[in-house]
């Protein structure tokens, strides 16, 4: 019982933590919820008793990756944060291609779920170490690193813009 409500109370701050990051205008701002979004994503996984995957967690992502991203905020100019937001239409846009990528990942991660491998597979050692170091975690862990090296890309194309621009 007490398990389940650390895990739903964990969930809400992620996904409360995620929706405000997404509208959130300041980026140093946007980068601390992203914090308390890894972190609440941490806990999620000492719930589930994944404790060698929350402390990955804790160190790659809110540790190492958001050193690293609060660097970057810090190399760029302040100037564009004060320009004035794109339309309502683009943030619809956004939002529905949000949308289509988070169901596509579902129906990944569903099939996914229901592939077996072969003895075969094995021989490599990669299988072996991804189920020691991840367990059942694995693809949850790899998504979550695709959505950071996007947002990655996404700051690096937005500085580039507005360094040409000026």
């Amino acid at each position: 019982m007490i398990l389940n409500a650390a895990f739903y109370l964990f969930s809400g701050l992620a996904a409360l933590a995620t929706l405000l990051m997404i509208f959130q205008r300041d980026p140093v701002k946007a980068a601390m919820l992203m914090l308390a979004a890894l972190l609440s994503t941490a806990g999620i996984y000492l719930v589930l008793s994944a404790q060698l995957l929350a402390a990955l967690q804790i160190i790659l992502y809110a540790g190492a990756i958001m050193t690293l991203f609060i660097v970057a905020l810090t190399a760029t100019p302040a100037a564009w944060r004060d320009k004035p937001g794109r339309g309502s239409f683009m943030k619809v846009l956004g939002l529905a291609a949000a949308s289509v990528i988070l169901m596509e990942l579902l129906k990944v991660s569903t099939a996914l779920k229901a592939i077996t491998v072969s003895p075969e597979f094995s021989e490599t050692g990669t299988l072996d170490l991804a189920s020691a170091l991840f367990g059942r975690f694995a693809f949850q862990f790899e998504l979550l690193s695709l959505v950071i090296l996007a947002a990655i890309v996404a700051a690096v194309a937005l500085t580039a813009k507005r360094r040409t621009a000026q």
